[in-house]
This record gives C-alpha cells, sequence and structure tokens, in this order.
C-alpha cells in the first residue's frame, strides 16, 4: 500500500531526526560554553522543524547568524567579525554543490553557513567532514528502509540483462514517473558531526 509505503520511507527520517533532537538537549544540560549551547539551541529547533515539517525556517537560520556575528564581535572584536564571515562563507559553500544537484534543501546549505559564522571557518570544516561521513551512513538507511529496494534491484538486473541481450540503451533509462527521491533531515546529519566534533575533535 502507498501509505504503507510512505511510513517505512520515514521510518529513518523520524528516527535520526529525534536522536539528533534528544542528543542536542542531553548535552545542553552539560554544555557552559555559549557558542556550543547556542549550536546546540540552533540544531534542536532545526531539527524539530526539519524532522516534522521537512523546511528549516529562513528565520532560525538568520538568528544564528546574528548570533554568531555578536557574539564573534564581543570576544575578539573586528577579527570575530572576519572569523564570522569566512566561517559563514565556508559553510555556504561546502554545501551548495550537493544543493545544485539536488542532494539537499536550500535550508541546510543557510545551516551550515549560519553555523559557519558561530564556529568560524576551521572548525565548521571540521564539522562538514564529520556530517560527510554520518549522512552517508544515513543514506544507506534511508535506502535500507525503502520496501522497493529488492524488486527495483530485480529490475536493474532485468534491464541490464536487457541490453545485453539486444543493445537498446533504452532498456537502462528510468520509466517516466518511476523515479524517486529518498529523503532524510539533512540537518539531523550536521547535528551528528558538530557533536562528534565537538567530543572527538578534528578528523583531519
Amino acid at each position: 500500500m502507498a501509505s504503507d509505503k510512505t511510513i517505512n520511507q520515514n521510518i529513518p527520517r523520524y528516527l535520526t531526526g529525534i536522536t539528533a533532537i534528544a542528543l542536542c538537549l542531553f548535552f545542553l544540560g552539560k554544555e557552559s560554553s555559549p557558542p556550543v549551547l547556542l549550536a546546540l539551541i540552533f540544531f534542536t529547533l532545526i531539527c524539530a522543524t526539519d524532522t516534522f515539517f521537512t523546511k528549516i525556517p529562513n528565520l532560525i537560520n538568520l538568528a544564528l547568524v546574528i548570533g554568531g556575528f555578536s557574539y564573534n564581535f564581543l570576544t575578539t572584536g573586528t577579527a570575530g567579525l572576519l572569523t564570522a564571515l569566512l566561517g559563514m562563507f565556508l559553510g555556504f559553500s561546502l554545501l551548495i554543490i550537493p544543493y545544485a544537484m539536488g542532494g539537499m534543501g536550500a535550508g541546510d546549505v543557510k545551516a551550515l553557513a549560519a553555523l559557519g559564522a558561530l564556529l568560524g571557518p576551521a572548525v565548521t570544516f571540521q564539522v562538514f567532514l564529520y556530517t560527510g561521513l554520518i549522512g552517508g551512513v544515513m543514506a544507506i538507511l534511508q535506502y535500507a528502509f525503502n520496501r522497493n529496494l529488492v524488486e527495483k534491484c530485480r529490475q536493474g538486473l532485468n534491464a541490464l540483462w536487457a541490453f545485453a541481450l539486444t543493445s537498446e540503451a533504452g532498456f537502462l533509462k528510468p520509466s517516466a514517473g518511476k523515479t524517486e527521491q529518498l529523503r532524510f533531515p539533512y540537518a539531523a546529519a550536521i547535528t551528528f558531526g558538530f557533536i562528534a566534533q565537538q567530543h572527538w575533535g578534528a578528523l583531519i
């Protein structure tokens, strides 16, 4: 049934999103660093909206940008403004290509850019590396919960076999209206990447 299919595909979305929210709330009670606290509050909000409404409001991203610039300016003056600007630019640049390829939403790009304004370029890059690794695992989880995965593999093998027998390239083209895009809340992946960076340090 279509409803069963939707439920199965949403399982990893809710699982990862709610887990990310729970981790943020858990670490909120253990942190005292202002930027980390601000980031955890930010992640709690965007994971909630991304998980349950599949969107990250611009207002939340803008609030973190303002908070990031303000914090960096208050702590290190004009040098802090440059740090925030470079971090925001790097965060935006790291995800703009995946966004252009349809791999994520605009809100995800803005979220990493906003985080960059708070953390600066060096930490933002490390968060990005962790996010990439964790996001890959989440993508595998998402596809594993797709109830049509076995059927699609069978169809793919049949198409390859038909192409081998006939040399007709049309067998390799996806059927019209048959393509679908599985989605998980990438805000959760960024959240996991941030928490991993905070507790394990630089990846490289």
